[in-house]
């Protein structure tokens, strides 16, 4: 049915392997066997909501990210393999001692959580403006039992009171609306717009971040961000008009695209 519709059949396939707790291979070897029926209405159930163009992951009702499986929903993101890649940088950027943390947009808390299972003596604080995707953030904390984790809606930094952090790590909103012309409907009708677009050609984050960040960084604090493929050469000009004091150092994702960077004090 998916095949008919060119509605990738691989999601279908993945979304079996997670009903029975079956890997591909393991599916193939029992595929003469009769599939339970409370897995067998799941999976018809999941397959015409995947007709209808939602993600396997809300259909589940969870996502992997960096090994750990968090709960998700039409109020988050669905993480994806470049944040992995920060998030990883973060972490061997690390060095010794206790750390506080502001993870901006925090949507299903999945770079404030891993951090702080990382980094069970540094402080984070995690914000988001969606009072939808903090209760998941929170739901997810508990799950991983991460006391070290704080969360607080707040628009950017609003409700952040003269703080000042070591690290401040955003995956802010940064898709054009133009660019919804050629995004799988899946992304389109189901994941937050919230969360998804900026003003401003997807800029409008990085600009309203990059004004006032300093305040909120120690003198050797680092600020992580990660960006659209297309957008370094505007983004660079966004940081020196803004953050002129700051180096700002671009990183690849697997694929070779420009995807994340990381800003901090020029050393004199």
């Amino acid at each position: 049915m998916l095949e008919q519709q060119n509605k990738y059949p691989e999601d279908a396939q993945y979304l079996m392997e997670e009903l029975s707790g079956f890997n591909y291979t393991q599916l193939q070897l029992h595929r003469n066997e009769v599939v339970p029926s409370d897995i067998m209405r799941k999976f018809r159930d999941g397959i015409i909501r995947l007709g209808m163009d939602e993600p396997v992951q809300y259909i589940l009702g969870y996502a992997y990210f960096m090994d750990k499986t968090f709960t998700v929903n039409e109020n988050t993101l669905i993480p994806r393999q470049e944040t992995e890649e920060m998030v990883q940088r973060i972490i061997s950027d690390h060095s010794d001692g206790k750390k506080s943390i502001l993870d901006i947009g925090t949507g299903s808390g999945i770079i404030a959580i891993n951090l702080g299972l990382t980094f069970p003596d540094d402080d984070i604080l995690a914000t988001d403006i969606s009072k939808g995707a903090l209760k998941v953030a929170r739901l997810n904390a508990d799950n991983y039992q991460t006391n070290n984790v704080f969360f607080k809606q707040s628009d950017l930094f609003e409700n952040i009171e003269n703080e000042k952090f070591d690290v401040i790590v955003s995956n802010p909103p940064y898709i054009s609306f133009d660019e919804k012309r050629v995004m799988d409907q899946s992304v389109i009708k189901y994941e937050p717009d919230l969360a998804l677009y900026g003003e401003n050609n997807g800029l409008e984050f990085y600009q309203d971040i990059t004004k006032v960040a300093s305040n909120y960084l120690n003198s050797d604090g680092s600020l992580y961000m990660e960006f659209g493929y297309h957008q370094k050469n505007e983004i660079k000009k966004i940081f020196a008009n803004n953050m002129p004091e700051y180096q700002v150092e671009f990183y690849k994702d697997i694929n070779g695209n420009d995807r994340y960077l990381k800003a901090e004090k020029e050393r004199v």
